[in-house]
């Protein structure tokens, strides 16, 4: 019983927990002396595992075992290293076998290794460790629970199963070239950096900007793909944004196109990147509207074929080989989906395409039948793949609306707003669940609608925008439409609130928070609070402001401080009424006029009076309350 359920665990460990037998000869298979020795790298920690016998021995000769573990400790070279011993016992230890196995075990913290003990009571399916620090164990608990919960200590196991294992995962990592010079990926380097370098000789003769010459040479455009140039799927592949992109993809070609090219030869390189970059490129019509270049879906099907690859050979896949492929992929997919600019559906798409293309196109040295239903169905796949992307791109929604966009975004760029006001309340109207798309439209509509001074629908745009899960910047500007909107139409009580709103966000864009704080000074002075009217307006004095933006401030100071009716404030109201007639005479002399007003003194009518009568002369655009004034002062002359 207890010859298999050594052969049945150590079977175990090494087909799902990566373990190696220190040597392989028929010896070394050998376990009838009551022990065997394994061995794995884990994280960078070597594990030297000796299985052993413990009933086959006794207390002497146990206590040995442990001094011999010890010195073997001592003579490994280098450090992170653990030795690791694992006793097999019928039934539980007794209380003295116990006392020799946990008082023998060594801690070399300096060195970072260490002599750990675990033990194994097989009638009873308790596996234990004899140490509390460090808490590493190599997974040895974990792997042994689940030899127990799958019964697998049952399962008969000889050491011809071992040797069987062994044999499969030795031919896992033979690995055979097809190809010594991996003549097509350095072909296709080189046409990448031709492309690019034909690119930037036409650029500069014809003054050309480098970025302009992308769409009519190629560049994978949804809308010209739509008018028929499918001819754009593949040249995209060849066409990069700048000298960065070109040397990243050339980089990651270099390294992963000529391993692959050595694994399945050139002709079968020329297939999965080329099948790899179509995917891609029908996988970014399908789902990301805006223009793209670059080898980058080819390349992650390069990726799609070593990852086939790595899965045929099991061993191979969880060796560090499969870790650092496996890190690669999922480093550059998070890095994609953190950067907006990156088109994540070609890098998605292409690395489908290349892993269904590798199912196509393997062949191993011992095809089973199972090999060729692979192969048929990746077929399959590759072809559902490839003409369902072409039926969703045709068909979806964003693509429907493209044409659309297009008009759009140049309407906007013309500056003919009114025809972009039109057109992007079409694309809204439409049914359409692109929330993206749904958003950059929003976006234009709010601006063409501010700049021909359509205040309430830009609002009401904006407070629908708003709605939407929307980075802080685009929650910033539109927060900022509601602002100007209900200022220009005295909602001032709104206008106050996502003013306040608006300024605890932190904007950094110096004209909004400058423009914020001008409509809160203002919408303050309309309610009639004063004091704050007045510590806005001074805090915005403090800023670099334009003429204009500084006349306003003096404007709504001058007014707050005035109508506090506090002697000192009226002072100061006159100081900052002043310093506006020095920037806006026809401003100044109206607001100065309309405080001497107010203060309904006899002393000060007259001085009111010049200054109306110098706002009128400079055309105030106040005149009805200026007339009005002089009415009014006249009047009260008069009356006296």
């Amino acid at each position: 019983m207890k010859t298999n359920f050594t052969n049945s665990l150590i079977k175990y460990l090494i087909e799902k927990y990566s373990f190696n037998l220190i040597n392989t000869n028929d010896e070394a298979l050998d376990f009838s002396n009551g022990s065997a020795g394994l061995i794995k790298n884990y994280q960078g920690t070597t594990v030297f595992l000796e299985v052993i016998d413990a009933d086959r021995f006794d207390n002497v000769q146990l206590a040995r075992i442990m001094e011999n573990s010890s010195a073997m400790l001592d003579s490994i070279n280098g450090r992170n290293a653990y030795v690791l011993k694992l006793f097999l016992f019928d039934n539980a230890p007794n209380d003295e076998v116990l006392d020799i196995i946990e008082k023998s075990q060594i801690d070399n913290i300096t060195e970072k290794k260490f002599f750990k003990c675990m033990s194994v009571d097989i009638s009873n399916k308790i596996v234990r460790k004899h140490y509390n620090e460090p808490t590493f164990d190599g997974n040895i608990v974990k792997a042994i629970n689940k030899f127990f919960a799958k019964n697998l200590h049952e399962k008969e196991t000889s050491i011809e199963d071992i040797k069987e294992l062994l044999v499969k995962r030795s031919k896992d990592f033979q690995i055979e070239f097809k190809a010594k010079t991996p003549w097509v990926t350095y072909v296709l380097i080189a046409a990448n950096i031709l492309v690019w370098l034909l690119l930037r000789i036409l650029s500069f003769t014809t003054n050309t900007e480098y970025v302009n010459l992308l769409a009519p040479f190629g560049a994978k455009i949804n809308l010209f793909i739509l008018e028929g140039e499918y001819w754009r799927f593949i040249s995209a592949m060849f066409l990069h944004s700048n000298e960065v992109h070109l040397l990243l993809n050339c980089y990651s070609l270099y390294m992963i196109g000529t391993q692959i090219e050595r694994l399945f030869g050139h002709v079968k390189m020329i297939v999965i990147y080329f099948v790899a970059g179509l995917v891609g490129s029908i996988a970014s019509f399908a789902f990301n509207i805006y223009p793209a270049v670059g080898a980058s879906g080819a390349i992650f099907g390069l990726l799609g074929a070593m990852l086939f690859f790595a899965i045929k050979r099991p061993s191979l896949l969880k060796s560090s080989f499969g870790a650092n492929l496996l890190t690669i992929l999922v480093i550059n997919l998070v890095y994609g989906v953190m950067n907006e600019r990156i088109d994540n559906s070609a890098h998605l798409g292409g690395l489908v395409g290349g892993f269904l293309t590798t199912g196509v196109v393997y062949t191993a040295k011992e095809e089973t039948s199972k090999d060729r239903l692979v192969r048929i169905g990746s077929l399959i796949l590759v072809f559902l793949v490839t003409i369902g992307g072409l039926f969703y791109s045709f068909n979806n929604e964003s693509n429907r609306l493209i044409s659309q966009i297009v008009s759009l975004d140049n309407y906007y760029a013309q500056k003919n707003y009114a025809e972009a006001e039109k057109i992007a309340e079409q694309i809204l109207n439409q049914d359409f669940q692109d929330d993206e798309l749904r958003i950059s439209v929003l976006k234009i509509l709010i601006e063409s609608e501010n700049s021909q001074d359509k205040y309430n629908e830009s609002e009401k745009h904006a407070e629908e925008l708003l709605k939407y899960d929307i980075d802080n910047n685009t929650k910033i500007n539109a927060l900022f439409s509601v602002v100007k909107s209900e200022n220009i139409q005295g909602k001032h009580n709104e206008c106050e609130e996502h003013a306040e709103e608006l300024l605890k966000m932190n904007p950094q864009n110096s004209n909004i928070l400058i423009d914020t704080l001008v409509f809160l000074s203002g919408s303050e002075l309309a309610q009639g609070k004063y004091n704050e009217s007045e510590e806005h307006s001074e805090q915005l004095l403090k800023q670099e402001l334009d003429t204009d933006k500084k006349s306003q401030v003096l404007w709504n100071l001058s007014l707050s401080e005035a109508a506090q009716g506090n002697p000192v404030k009226f002072t100061e109201a006159e100081e900052h009424a002043n310093q506006l007639i020095e920037l806006s005479p026809k401003h100044g002399h109206f607001i100065l006029g309309a405080i001497y007003y107010n203060t309904q003194d006899a002393k000060n009518l007259d001085k009111a009076k010049e200054h109306l009568q110098k706002a009128k002369e400079l055309d105030s655009p106040n005149m009805n309350a200026i007339n009005n004034m002089l009415s009014d002062i006249e009047n009260i002359q008069k009356s006296k």
